[in-house]
């Protein structure tokens, strides 16, 4: 038997198994990268991006310690018709103390649906819905922070929103906040992924 064809049938009886190796691939790097195109191997990673960025004036923050809720919107490429999928976040932006402006996730950082609430006054009464007496996360705080209701934690604003009651394994996801002016713009979320 001639040895180029034996080679060639060595070609063909692999071709099968080549092919599967290829579509098996083809079909790990979708699962990996659920919004790649067929072929996009290459192509840059797809992150989340920012889908309308909220705008504040610094007129909204006229003292100290103000803190507006606003909701953040972010569009995450899908695999799927659609292309795209819209999610909101629920988020704070504040004026602390030394007139620095920060914004926060509402999310709690230990999860399971529940959101962080502002409280001005003293950490004794949360708004959580009980007396002083009875009151989840009865602390002594002298400035404002957020309050997980559901996990009793407290993220001290004035400390970089670090968790000063509770077991939570860090504080809320920041997010950028730019200045131009009198112009307030939110950009990038952190960890956005997680």
């Amino acid at each position: 038997m001639d040895p180029s064809r034996r080679n060639l049938l060595k070609l063909l009886a692999g071709a099968p198994l080549l092919l599967t190796a290829g579509f098996a691939g083809e079909a790990l790097m979708r699962f990996a990268k659920p919004s790649m195109k067929a072929g996009g191997i290459f192509d840059p990673a797809d992150e989340p991006e920012l889908a309308i960025p909220p705008l504040f004036s610094k007129e909204y923050f006229p003292e100290p310690w103000t803190c507006l809720p606003f909701m953040y919107t972010v569009k995450y490429k899908i695999f799927s018709p659609e292309k795209e999928e819209i999610r909101s976040i629920p988020a704070f932006i504040v004026r602390l103390n030394d007139d620095r402006i920060q914004a926060y996730s509402r999310e709690c950082p230990r999860g399971r649906g529940c959101t962080l609430n502002f409280v001005k006054e003293s950490i004794r009464n949360c708004g959580c819905g009980t007396s002083v007496k009875k009151c989840c996360c009865n602390i002594e705080l002298n400035n404002p922070a957020f309050v997980c209701c559901c996990h009793k934690d407290v993220y001290d604003l004035a400390n970089d929103g670090a968790c000063v009651r509770g077991p939570s394994p860090r504080r809320p996801k920041k997010i950028e906040v730019f200045i131009d002016g009198e112009q307030i713009t939110v950009g990038r979320m952190e960890n956005l992924l997680v």
